[in-house]
């Protein structure tokens, strides 16, 4: 006998999935714009002489640490007794913890696609009298960005799929939606139905332009 799906049911939550959609969409633009940029910001510290090993080991230290986690630690970290401020929403715990995750893992990749520009194009580049700001700014930096982008589009699509976290927390995003109306309606099977489509129509697009992304000719280019 088959499954007697019944869609139907969730017609009332219609309002809160898209709500949840919402919710979703800003922690993934959020933690991804932030953590890039200030991931950028990072790098070129991670390769100062004396101070770059060790912000490498608290860079590496925080990678380590699962996105939950980090999450549940901004969240019921002790706020008014240490620093006597109000605690953060569960919105921002988990904007804090994704936006950080993308911060540490921006910032090894740049670092590592900075040390990777030919330096037969720098030599060259300084033999023609060159400045280094001039340098950075339209030979190693196109470099590092062409390098660098097809992971950060991967990162992008990886913290769409971590913000469900936030629904542990009490994140009201799409999982936490389909959590209460499961609670309310007793069908599992159709709310993550939709949960999987709503995912689905996100990151499939993302997907597909990272495809295209990697075979562009701007992308194969090297500096």
């Amino acid at each position: 006998m088959g499954y007697d799906w019944d869609f139907r049911l969730f017609a009332p939550y219609l309002h809160a999935f898209l709500r949840g959609l919402w919710v979703t969409i800003e922690l993934s633009v959020i933690s991804s714009v932030v953590g890039t940029v200030l991931g950028f910001v990072l790098a070129p510290a991670l390769r100062m002489r004396y101070l770059g090993p060790v912000l490498s080991v608290l860079n590496d230290a925080v990678r380590a640490v699962p996105v939950l986690v980090l999450m549940l630690f901004f969240y019921y970290f002790p706020y008014v007794q240490v620093l006597g401020i109000e605690p953060p929403s569960a919105f921002a715990a988990a904007a804090a913890a994704l936006t950080l995750a993308q911060i540490n893992f921006t910032a090894e990749i740049v670092r590592g696609a900075i040390d990777g520009v030919s330096q037969k194009t720098i030599l060259g580049a300084r033999s023609l009298g060159l400045k280094e700001v001039t340098i950075w700014r339209y030979v190693m930096i196109p470099d590092v960005i062409r390098q660098v982008l097809p992971t950060l589009v991967a990162f992008y699509i990886g913290n769409i799929k971590l913000s469900s976290l936030a629904s542990v927390i009490g994140g009201e995003d799409v999982v936490f939606v389909a959590r209460l109306a499961v609670s309310q309606t007793f069908r599992s099977l159709e709310a993550w139905v939709i949960v999987a489509a709503i995912y689905i129509g996100l990151v499939l697009p993302l997907t597909i332009f990272a495809r295209r992304l990697e075979r562009s000719e701007w992308l194969l280019r090297r500096s």
